[in-house]
């Protein structure tokens, strides 16, 4: 019988980048998981950031109990959102503790985080096909302040892949932060240093995990933005084609 986990996917994987859950959930069930994906309203961080506290309540009531029913039997929980897993792993439970609140931040794990959690394990899957890609690496704010910085890790077992930059400034969206237009000068100004460390770094393509991150390095750099764990699922991809070959 398969492992299972639990997957949040957030609002950025379920309307704007498909391809990133979907790559989520191959990666886990090629190590042995069945994904389970319960259902989910937004984490709530928006709605705090814009000061509209009664309506992060409700999508986070809802979440936390529908997580914890899910991850009942002792499934850990995954996500691919940076926000979403600080939101739920630890920045709601101040505003809006409850049972379901605790037991659902006690077992989020971000995705590399979860992957180098297997490898210390003997767990994962390290059959990863060549991907010739020079890489330029965002570390989110949301992951920095976790002390999280597992994709790098991941991503230096693909052979091909050479991370030629790390990044842990501020990209200056700061969530809907740099959508607005009354903030628009600050946020550019935020960025320019980023935007010039990629451009300089002659990478192939940026890599991160927050959505809002990967739009404002592409804005600025005209880069193409991935998620790590797209690469991942990939690397796997390109085993099995160079096996077969």
């Amino acid at each position: 019988m398969a492992d299972k986990i639990v997957y949040y996917h957030g609002c950025f994987a379920n309307y704007y980048n498909p391809d990133m859950g979907k790559s989520l959930v191959e990666v886990m069930e090629k190590n042995g998981f069945e994904v389970i994906v319960p259902d989910q309203k937004c984490c709530g961080m928006p709605q705090m950031a814009n000061s509209a506290v009664e309506g992060a309540r409700k999508n986070y009531d809802f979440n936390m109990n529908s997580l914890a029913n899910a991850a009942a039997p002792g499934y850990d929980i995954i996500t691919t959102c940076p926000s979403c897993n600080m939101m739920i792993k630890r920045e709601g439970l101040p505003f809006f503790d409850s049972d379901a609140a605790r037991f659902v931040g006690e077992r989020v794990y971000d995705a590399s985080q979860y992957l180098v959690k297997l490898y210390a394990q003997g767990r994962l899957d390290t059959r990863f096909g060549e991907i010739k890609l020079k890489v330029f690496y965002h570390n989110p704010c949301h992951l920095k302040v976790q002390n999280l910085r597992d994709s790098i890790t991941i991503l230096k077992m693909i052979p091909g892949i050479e991370i030629v930059s790390v990044n842990t400034n501020c990209c200056g969206m700061g969530g809907s932060y740099g959508m607005k237009k009354q903030n628009y000068a600050r946020s550019t100004e935020i960025a320019s240093k980023i935007w010039t460390e990629a451009k300089n770094s002659g990478a192939d393509l940026a890599a991160t995990e927050c959505g809002g991150c990967g739009l404002q390095i592409e804005a600025g750099t005209g880069m193409k933005v991935t998620h790590p764990i797209i690469l991942v699922n990939q690397a796997y991809k390109a085993f099995k084609e160079q096996d077969a070959a």
